[in-house]
């Protein structure tokens, strides 16, 4: 498999930290037929956060703004990666070399699955994207 490396958005979600909020999110937009591509969830000082890469951004945003959610979007770049040692340090490399900081990075992959998912965000997206794609 070959490497991709596009831009996207995400969703990020400010909450009041409860029991339950991230199955009420999750729960929103699947009732409303929206796949996650990625999420992430983190807290500070009692205020939550959930950060999530859709199917469909804007189908979700307007479901959330209109349970009273405080969302927000955000430029990311979404890799598609081999799922074996040493992908993501060729991508963070290359993206260190032409001196962008990443401010955010998330992902996952299924354990022995082809391929792994990988969400970053940095203070230069266009230059980390164009350096992802140097061969």
């Amino acid at each position: 498999m070959n490497n991709t490396a596009a831009m996207d958005q995400q969703l990020i979600i400010s909450v009041h930290n409860e029991v339950g909020m991230l199955a009420k999110i999750s729960g929103l937009i699947a009732d409303a037929g929206i796949n996650l591509v990625a999420v992430c969830g983190y807290t500070i000082d009692n205020r939550g956060f959930v950060v999530i890469v859709t199917e469909d951004n804007a189908k979700a945003k307007k479901i959330l703004k209109g349970k009273n959610f405080d969302v927000r979007e955000e430029e990311v770049i979404l890799v598609t990666l081999d799922n074996k040692p040493g992908a993501l340090k060729d991508v963070t490399e290359k993206i260190a070399k032409v001196g962008v900081d990443l401010t955010l990075v998330y992902g996952s992959v299924v354990p022995k699955g082809k391929e792994s998912r990988i969400v970053l965000v940095s203070e230069d997206n266009a230059t980390a994207l164009a350096a992802i794609r140097i061969k």
